[in-house]
């Protein structure tokens, strides 16, 4: 209490001129929410993205992705200015990182299926005759749930004028395409893909496992509608059945081959990760240099860090739903991202790259975005590119447009969307920021404060009621004394609900 005192005494004893050091001693720059170069956002500023902005709303979480995105598009805009692009072949590879570990990982996963998945040329053919899995045509009139038996009789009857020109020689494949009711299978001549006993629906399963090779069912009723089911020929799905195997074999081998990677790596999870990867995904900032272990193995070791670097390239949706996950989930993605390291490491070893073609369309498309970021900005100005310009007056062009590009997400005309997780990453690497607890959570109250503002005011003015009489129309007064008012415009017919799709016959809607 004594030593509180002293301060007290201390901070009054200064006057006026230490009341802002006392404010920063206790606020943390409550008055700032970030700095990003030379800009700068307020809480008043975030308050009114937040406020105003189309389907924002005042919390926490919107603040958050707010101020990341205001980060890195200052910074953006900044790189614009200053001629600092990360351009070379060395950031390319840095800003595209995920596409590359996406690619290098799928040739290592190729070398290794097509050593390891080696069939012999009967295997197809033996499948077929094993009568294990079938493929199957069908040709689908459809009718909705619940519907009425003039409905029901009407597909029907299609169905059966359908059967009787297969009858008399039409090709199923050709008739499929054009009258089936089944958009996913339409497009491939009626055909479904090969499919084990028992998983379609028990109509459709029964008539499919009964027919003999080339043979065609009578109309078949299911729920979804009216089917004429073929099995075709053996030399018809060859191809088919080939390639079912080789993704079926796929799928183990992945699997064996994953746990493998576990077990010889001796990989093992840290006391605390799920605990650890929680608080990164509450405090982003400050994990995303952490040295934190959360699995160790043999020859390394995955940081809380770097599972952020992996986080921030999965969709937002994923990252959402890492918040929500319980430890065990946490635990085992933990693992997956390490086996994951550990694939990306063995293709390494084996020297397993891009071919030249591949990073070529990669460059290309990453010098793309940069393009349209600039265009939809506005950085493609030649007060940009002056190099004869000071760079205080190009840094000042480019904040400008960051607030010009903000007033725009504000009136509806475009939306916020955030940069490309690796680019954005590259650039905050490079360029310095700051982000602001205090000021975060300020700028959250007074968007709250407007929202609750704005809401009582509509609350007192009460629902809305009709004008009486007909609506007006404009160029027209009120009708003269004995004059009857124009009838108001019939409302305008209500549109037909869209067709519900579905996988029909494995009964999946």
């Amino acid at each position: 209490m004594r030593r509180f005192g002293v301060l007290m005494s201390l901070v009054l004893a200064a006057g006026l001129g230490a009341c802002g050091s006392f404010r920063d001693l206790f606020s943390a720059h409550a008055d700032l929410v970030a700095e990003a170069g030379d800009q700068r956002l307020t809480p008043q500023r975030l308050s009114q993205i937040m406020a105003g902005g189309k389907g924002m709303r005042a919390n926490r979480d919107a603040a958050d992705f707010i101020t990341n995105t205001w980060v890195d598009y200052s910074l953006f805009a900044q790189a614009v200015a200053d001629g600092k692009l990360p351009l070379d072949s060395a950031s390319i590879a840095k800003a595209v990182w995920p596409e590359l570990a996406e690619l290098r990982g799928g040739h290592w996963h190729d070398s290794l299926m097509a050593r390891r998945s080696s069939f012999s040329p009967n295997a197809a053919d033996s499948t077929y005759q094993a009568n294990q899995v079938r493929v199957l045509q069908h040709i689908l009139f459809r009718t909705p749930p619940n519907a009425v038996p003039e409905v029901r009789n009407a597909a029907r009857k299609k169905a059966e004028g359908a059967l009787a020109r297969i009858k008399r020689g039409t090709d199923f494949g050709q008739l499929a395409s054009q009258v089936s009711e089944d958009p996913g299978s339409k497009r491939d001549n009626g055909f479904l893909p090969p499919t084990p006993k028992g998983k379609f629906v028990p109509a459709f399963d029964s008539a499919g496992w009964s027919l003999a090779p080339g043979a065609v069912s009578g109309v078949v009723e299911t729920q979804f509608g009216y089917h004429i089911i073929k099995r075709p020929s053996q030399d018809a799905v060859r191809e088919r059945i080939n390639a079912y195997l080789i993704q079926s074999a796929g799928t183990r081998l992945d699997s064996i081959y994953m746990d493998s990677l576990a077990i010889i790596n001796k990989i093992k999870i840290a006391k605390g990760a799920a605990a650890a990867m929680r608080g990164a995904g509450e405090n982003p900032e400050e994990a995303r240099n952490s040295k934190k272990t959360l699995t160790s193995f043999k020859g390394g070791e995955l940081t809380v860090g770097e599972f952020m670097r992996w986080v921030r390239a999965l969709p937002p949706q994923y990252a959402a739903q890492l918040k929500q996950a319980d430890d065990s989930m946490l635990t085992q993605f933990a693992k997956i991202l390490t086996q994951n390291v550990l694939l990306l490491r063995q293709a390494d070893s084996a020297k397993i790259g891009v071919t030249p073609e591949e990073w070529k369309g990669l460059e290309e498309h990453y010098r793309g975005q940069l393009d349209t970021l600039r265009v939809e900005m506005g950085l493609d100005t030649a007060a940009l590119w002056d190099s004869s310009a000071a760079k205080a007056d190009r840094n000042k062009v480019a904040a400008t447009k960051v607030d010009q590009y903000f007033d725009r997400v504000l009136a509806g005309k475009t939306r916020l969307r955030p940069l490309p997780s690796a680019l954005a990453a590259l650039l905050r690497e490079r360029f310095g920021y700051r982000i602001y607890e205090a000021g975060l959570n300020r700028g959250v109250e007074l968007a709250e404060a407007e929202r609750a503002k704005t809401d009582s005011t509509k609350a007192k003015a009460g629902p809305m009621q009709p004008a009486p009489g007909p609506a007006p129309i404009p160029g027209m007064g009120p009708p003269a004394p004995g004059e009857k008012a124009p009838a108001a415009a019939p409302a305008p017919p209500k549109s037909p609900s869209p067709p519900d799709r579905g996988d029909t016959a494995t009964g999946k809607r």
